[in-house]
């Protein structure tokens, strides 16, 4: 009976990890993403500070749904953990609509710079009670518009059905600028462009690139009408399910990995660029005055709401 004791106690002491935590991790980015490999680095760095105990699967492409599917699923607890579009957050916490505010950022050192602070830190634990709490931000760059043509000026969005994610403000602002906002699963947005059910779409370089929206939408409009970080969201129960020091390593690792993130996406965003132009897109450089004029009401509208005047006021002031 000892001889079969002490092997079985050595190898239950030697592999502590068959009673690891497992967090599961959905996006629906390519491998190739910065934010893939952020989040990567998160996992790692999470698996390293627990000594194994606690680990997260990460589920890329898709595999989980759609972003509004998982971020759902998040909210519900099906799923533990989620990268999503920082506008599709405010549908489950208005506090996030902040984020999906055209040119609220005067450029990308002051949106890194929200990224790290108190108020970016605020915001993400705004949503406790309502399912899920933010991570941390990801940088997904700045946004533009692209399609078959160049977008030189609002006017030439007249009539044009655009894709946005699921955030009602990223639709206001297609709207206002005259386009046709039209929600569309970004796994989606490759299909939709080559059959027309929408002519043009909004996001950063990277995107436009890796998910081959570049074959279907050749000129790239420079507007950069949106700086909206990323951000990876919990499941409350699944938060809640973690020890106060498995919960802190997990707070660490993930604002560690935003760190690493940044640096991959500068060089990942350069490279994707590279690649479009040799793809054939053409990079349009534009006035971005008329743009910002035409959605300055947003911004007025928003520093009226008590909800968001706050925060509003502290990323001007950053």
């Amino acid at each position: 009976m000892k001889k079969i004791l002490i092997p079985l106690l050595t190898t239950l002491l030697l592999t502590p990890s068959v009673y690891a935590k497992t967090l599961n991790l959905g996006h629906a980015m390519s491998l190739e993403s910065a934010a893939h490999q952020g989040m990567v680095i998160m996992a790692d760095k999470v698996k390293e500070k627990s000594n194994g105990d606690l680990t997260i699967r990460i589920f890329p492409n898709g595999q989980l749904g759609s972003e509004r599917d998982q971020a759902e699923q998040v909210v519900t607890g099906a799923i533990d953990m989620a990268k999503i579009n920082g506008g599709l957050a405010e549908s489950f916490e208005p506090t996030f609509k902040v984020n999906a505010l055209p040119f609220l950022f005067r450029d990308v050192a002051h949106m890194r710079k929200f990224m790290k602070s108190e108020v970016a830190e605020e915001m993400l634990g705004s949503s406790k009670g309502k399912g899920f709490i933010g991570l941390t931000f990801y940088d997904s760059g700045t946004r533009s518009f692209y399609a078959k043509k160049a977008i030189k000026s609002p006017a030439d969005l007249a009539g044009m059905k655009v894709r946005v994610p699921g955030s009602p403000t990223m639709m206001e602002m297609v709207n206002l600028l005259g386009g046709k906002a039209t929600p569309v699963p970004f796994n989606e947005v490759y299909t939709a462009l080559q059959q027309g059910v929408i002519d043009g779409a909004e996001n950063n370089i990277s995107s436009l690139v890796e998910m081959k929206h570049s074959e279907v939408a050749k000129f790239y409009s420079m507007d950069q009408h949106l700086m909206t970080p990323d951000v990876i969201i919990i499941s409350e129960n699944a938060f809640n399910s973690l020890t106060p020091e498995e919960q802190k390593i997990l707070k660490e690792a993930a604002a560690e990995s935003l760190d690493e993130q940044i640096k991959i996406w500068d060089a990942t965003d350069n490279m994707n660029k590279e690649k479009g132009i040799k793809a054939g897109v053409t990079f349009v450089e534009v006035d971005k005055g008329p743009f910002r004029e035409a959605v300055k009401p947003m911004i007025d509208a928003a520093k009226q709401d008590p909800k968001l005047a706050p925060y509003i006021e502290k990323i001007e002031a950053l």
